[in-house]
């Protein structure tokens, strides 16, 4: 599974639907108007360990924990898990959904919160979070998005429990909580060489046609030699979507 994003380390279909209404198919104008009045609601589709595999790299940004992030990215699982070994290259992702915005908007104001384990950064000073706005395009009245965190430094190699929130206006919508681990000498040398940076895909926008209209977004498909394939994906060509 590779994900397209348009930038990342601040910032499939959905694996089934507990609770809430069911979101409308696309372009479904007439019968579901009356579920637009409903809350906004959230769900997490996907979360886990994610390597990176290819980006413009490493720009500044003073809204991280650390002031940089990823230009540009596009990742791959490794792994559904919510415990994430602190390995120089492991990205923890999560693809999140909201659906029913009342006014129908074009795009959305969303506040990421991230909460994490005190950091100590070069410069002497403290981190233990970060806070900012992010805007993400709404497609048949529903966003779509990813947001995590990578591991690319040694001061941020820190254990304990990370939180990643997002909220519209005054209401939280999503929470998701993983654990970071020190692994053992055997599981790094598992990982090390999946988690390695490189540029070894070419992506193509794809657009499904599924009998449910609803699971219709758009892909980016790729293409990558057998080796590329992580621990535990099945030996086919991956296909990813796109994070927006």
């Amino acid at each position: 599974m590779l994900l397209a994003l348009p930038g990342c380390k601040a910032d499939s279909p959905q694996q089934g639907h507990s609770g809430g209404s069911t979101p409308p198919a696309a372009g479904d104008t007439g019968g579901n108007r009356g579920l637009f009045k409903q809350p906004i609601q959230g769900k997490v589709s996907r979360r886990g360990l994610y390597r990176m595999v290819r980006s413009d790299g490493i720009i500044d940004s003073p809204l991280t924990s650390t002031g940089k992030a990823i230009s540009k990215a596009v990742i791959q699982q490794v792994e559904s898990t919510e415990r994430i070994p602190l390995i120089k290259g492991a990205q923890m992702y999560l693809q999140y959904r909201l659906w029913y915005f009342p006014d129908r908007p074009a795009y959305v104001e969303l506040r990421r919160v991230l909460k994490h384990p005190k950091m100590i950064r070069p410069d002497g000073s403290i981190s233990t979070g970060s806070e900012f706005m992010i805007k993400r395009k709404v497609r048949s009245n529903q966003v779509l998005a990813y947001t995590g965190y990578g591991f690319n430094r040694d001061y941020e190699m820190v254990a304990g429990e990370w939180v990643f929130q997002i909220w519209y206006k005054d209401r939280k919508l999503i929470e998701q909580k993983f654990t970071t681990y020190r692994p053992d000498k055997k599981e790094i040398a598992a990982l090390e060489p999946i988690l390695q940076l490189g540029n070894r895909v070419v992506g193509r926008m794809e657009f499904p046609k599924n009998a449910d209209r609803r699971f219709n977004w758009p892909w980016v498909a790729v293409g990558g030699r057998q080796a590329d394939t992580p621990r535990g994906a099945p030996a086919r060509k991956p296909v990813a979507r796109s994070a927006h």
